[in-house]
């Protein structure tokens, strides 16, 4: 579950667009209360684009999906953690200077960011998780049981 949430916390700006798109003609500046010039959001959308790799390699996870999907599977936590990091220091970078007196509540993406990055890092069971690939043959052993 901690991958999903880590996800969605990463493609937010994707997230975003599609809210805003789902909006009345009337409320699409919303968007610009998180990212107050467009270049920056060109930025953010740029920076995640590599987790949309990843979201459909998770689609591909079935024993009769592609075989190379596995190949993007097996270095998503690599590219998962390059674009935290990126991402982390693009929020940090974008900051207002009054943060803390101004929107508070913009702190709290680079804290979740940094605690999913140590998440990354040190999570033993992740490793896991990313070299393992269903097989026509695990379908027929569960199909089995």
């Amino acid at each position: 579950m901690r991958l999903y949430w880590l996800l969605l916390l990463l493609l937010r700006p994707y997230i975003s667009w599609v809210l805003v798109l789902t909006l009345p003609e009337s409320q699409r500046d919303i968007l610009s209360l998180i990212y107050p010039l467009q270049f920056d959001f060109i930025i953010a959308c740029a920076i995640a684009s590599p987790l949309l790799l990843i979201l459909a390699a998770i689609s591909q996870r079935k024993p009769k999906g592609q075989a190379w999907w596995f190949q993007v599977w097996r270095h998503s936590r690599i590219i998962l953690l390059l674009v935290a990091i990126i991402d982390l220091l693009l929020t940090i970078k974008h900051l207002p200077d009054q943060v803390m007196l101004d929107a508070p509540w913009r702190i709290l993406a680079p804290i979740a960011i940094s605690v999913g990055i140590l998440w990354l890092m040190r999570s033993r069971t992740l490793g896991l998780v990313f070299a393992e690939w269903p097989t026509a043959e695990d379908k027929k052993k569960t199909a089995n049981k």
